[in-house]
């Protein structure tokens, strides 16, 4: 297909043309002498969205990319990379531009030294396979740290004046590459907003391709995640050199779920380790087709408020007041699904304790997540952990729910979210949102009380010392700690 052939040749220029040299990315501390005003435009740019710096002081990230040509044809994995030596890891679960032929689950990596890939589990050493791989995993990792890379050595600048773009004023750099063995390079037109030092669109050749005379015009939308200024959503389409583009469709390309510092080790990123159970289909991906389907059949005023009512606890600021890492988890007793009373302490004395929130029966993700803990539970056993969930539903809506889905670890009753409290993971619905639940299933009949507070959908590994070593916390209960992912962690813990 020539939509993806070009694609590929546009990754491939773009890594070729700026290879990594981490000793060189990250800017020294030390007063910067521009060579000319198009340099000083890109540093001050690169500063506003994250230096690299920054990018490799957050150790690792994980994240889902997806790339949709205009036929509808998709690639969706879970990006996973270590910034110090550029280890990248992608696991496929659809991959319509990506070795199409292969069905099922394809794994990639890059552990520093080798290029490896793994179909439905099993390594693979066809040299077409690998040769993708070593073309995908460079040039993914580099579009993710590609701002940053745009301070690399071997970068010319020029600065060709001022640009308006609806009302928008731009200052054009172009930015070329020093020449290696007398092969072409790519040419940039960076379009850099006046006013928010960002990069809203950028001109680009295909220089391996030979079109240096036809560049594509890439424009983005940006998202702010952890501190750092990330362009999530992209679309790009062939241009002109005044980036006027015709009615083709555009291909576009997105990145979600993005989480870094997950304490990701080089070990991970080694063809015989793999990053997940290949047998079962992912947390994750159960997650996202749930999620699918609501966007799907949901009416516009149930999205609206469900966004509304995400967005009131992420601007409450509850994940980073929560308990974190490093603190001393509250001990606790409370009584399980049978009314027996069940101490933390205790379990403590045994071992590692995974501990979990759930909302409640009625919710559909954590009623996946609880199938999928249990699923994995013989993992925890077998690497001396101990599975507790925690709910604020009553006791005989706990057992209902234990009993549904054969759940062979307790389920403690968190009354008035007390123990919740204790960890600063309680939240309040927003009034439009618990109205919508009490008419639907009576939420407050579930909880027996009328407070209308959930408490996130947090994990916590805690250790023999009463110690928090591990802390998913996400505003957005959809999300949940990927079991397999908690294995891989309890075993190096």
């Amino acid at each position: 297909m020539k939509t993806t052939i070009l694609t590929s040749i546009i990754l491939s220029c773009i890594f070729l043309s700026c290879k990594n040299d981490k000793t060189t990315n990250q800017e020294e501390e030390t007063a910067i002498t521009f060579k000319n005003k198009g340099h000083e435009l890109v540093y001050k740019m690169v500063q506003e969205v994250g230096n690299y710096t920054s990018l490799y002081n957050k150790k690792d990230v994980v994240y889902t990319y997806t790339y949709q040509t205009p036929d509808t044809k998709a690639d969706i994995s879970t990006e996973k990379y270590i910034f110090d030596g550029e280890l990248s890891y992608g696991n496929y679960k659809q991959h319509e531009r990506t070795l199409p032929q292969l069905e099922g689950v394809i794994e990639q990596g890059f552990d520093g030294n080798e290029f490896w890939i793994k179909h439905n589990g099993k390594i693979i050493t066809d040299k077409t396979a690998l040769k993708r791989v070593a073309f995908n995993r460079p040039t993914n990792f580099y579009w993710f740290t590609m701002m940053q890379k745009l301070l690399d050595p071997g970068l010319n600048y020029e600065h060709l004046g001022e640009e308006t773009i609806d009302n928008k004023t731009y200052d054009l750099v172009k930015i070329t590459f020093n020449t290696i063995n007398e092969k072409p390079t790519d040419i940039y037109h960076l379009y850099i907003n006046k006013e928010t030092l960002l990069v809203d669109q950028f001109l680009f050749t295909v220089a391996d391709f030979g079109k240096m005379e036809i560049p594509n015009l890439m424009k983005l939308e940006y998202e702010e995640i952890e501190g750092m200024l990330l362009p999530t959503k992209r679309k790009y389409k062939k241009s002109t050199w005044n980036a006027a583009v015709d009615s083709t469709e555009w291909i576009k390309v997105t990145w979600s779920d993005i989480k870094f510092n997950n304490g990701l080790t080089k070990e991970d990123f080694k063809k015989e380790s793999g990053m997940q159970n290949n047998n079962r289909t992912s947390l994750k991906s159960k997650l996202d087709e749930k999620k699918e389907n609501f966007e799907l059949k949901a009416d516009d005023n149930k999205k609206r408020a469900y966004k509304e009512g995400q967005e009131s606890v992420e601007k409450s600021g509850i994940v980073s007041s929560a308990k974190q890492v490093g603190e001393k988890a509250p001990n606790f007793t409370l009584n399980n699904a049978l009314g027996q009373p069940v101490e933390l302490n205790n379990y403590l004395k045994k071992g590692n304790v995974v501990l979990t929130w759930y909302r409640g029966g009625w919710c559909p993700y954590c009623n996946i997540t609880l199938h999928e803990l249990q699923q994995e539970l013989p993992n925890f056993k077998a690497n001396g952990a101990t599975l507790i969930a925690l709910t604020p539903e009553l006791p005989d809506k706990s057992i209902s729910t234990a009993e549904k889905h054969d759940l062979e670890f307790e389920v403690l009753s968190d009354l008035g979210n007390k123990i919740a409290k204790e960890y600063g993971i309680v939240f309040k619905l927003t009034d439009e949102v618990a109205e919508m639940y009490n008419k639907s299933f009576d939420m407050n009949g579930y909880n027996g009380d009328k407070s209308n507070e959930l408490p996130l959908a947090a994990t916590y590994i805690i250790n023999k010392s009463g110690e928090i070593i591990y802390a998913f916390l996400d505003a957005d209960y959809r999300n949940r700690a990927e079991p397999s992912e908690i294995t891989a962690f309890l075993k190096k813990n």
